[in-house]
């Protein structure tokens, strides 16, 4: 068991996902280890476009997967390859990345009240420590070690609250007119709390709906 389930194990979230909000979460602890945690300015155009490439990325190979969805029952619909695991998890994990560069940015100009107006990705070496974060995801996510299994589900569930927390923290401080008060950690639990208050509402909401329309069915 500590080696591999016994059983299959279905996880919180499908491997795409799992690599958009842990890849998040990941690549933002890496920049606050970097401590560019509250850099408040957009990476340089070329590595901007890259990040943006990145989505692009998902996009496409999410496409192309929901192309060979239809096939399978209108043949005539065509698609370019066979959607794997592996690659829903690669392009997953490269959004990760870009949502971190682009959003993490965003927050910190709603939170922080010093001007560390430093692009939050400023080289190409910071952007490579990026890939091999997500690399390293990568790899722990391939090995399927069962002992992995909990820690896996906490941080993937953990990472998609967080990420909607921080979306709604700059809703609500733009809305209050709140935006940069925050000069200490201790400054931003309240933004934070209520980020979080609101995230664990929507998610709920969205859990019900779903609930409501597909029951306790599996989507493939």
């Amino acid at each position: 068991m500590l080696l591999a389930p016994e059983e299959p194990v279905k996880l919180p979230f499908e491997a795409r996902d799992f690599g958009m909000y842990v890849g998040f979460l990941a690549v933002w602890a890496y920049l606050g280890v970097l401590g560019r945690g509250r850099a408040k300015g957009m990476p340089p155009a070329p590595i901007l476009l890259t990040l943006v490439l990145f989505v692009g990325v998902m996009g496409f190979d999410g496409l192309n997967a929901f192309a060979y969805d239809l096939h399978k029952n209108a043949p005539a619909i065509p698609y370019l390859y066979e959607p794997r695991l592996q690659l829903r998890l690669a392009t997953g994990l490269l959004t990760g990345i870009a949502f971190a560069g682009i959003l993490t940015p965003i927050v910190n100009y709603a939170l922080w009240r010093a001007n560390d107006n430093r692009p939050i990705i400023a080289t190409w070496k910071q952007l490579g420590g990026a890939l091999i974060v997500a690399l390293a995801l990568y790899i722990v996510n391939e090995t399927r070690l069962g002992i992995l299994l909990y820690p896996v589900s906490i941080v993937s569930s953990a990472s998609v609250v967080i990420l909607v927390s921080l979306i709604n923290l700059v809703f609500l401080t733009s809305l209050f007119r709140k935006e940069g008060l925050a000069a200490s950690w201790f400054d931003a639990l309240n933004p934070f709390a209520a980020g979080v208050f609101f995230a664990l509402i929507e998610l709920g909401v969205l859990s019900l709906m779903r609930y409501a329309v597909l029951g306790t069915t599996i989507l493939p």
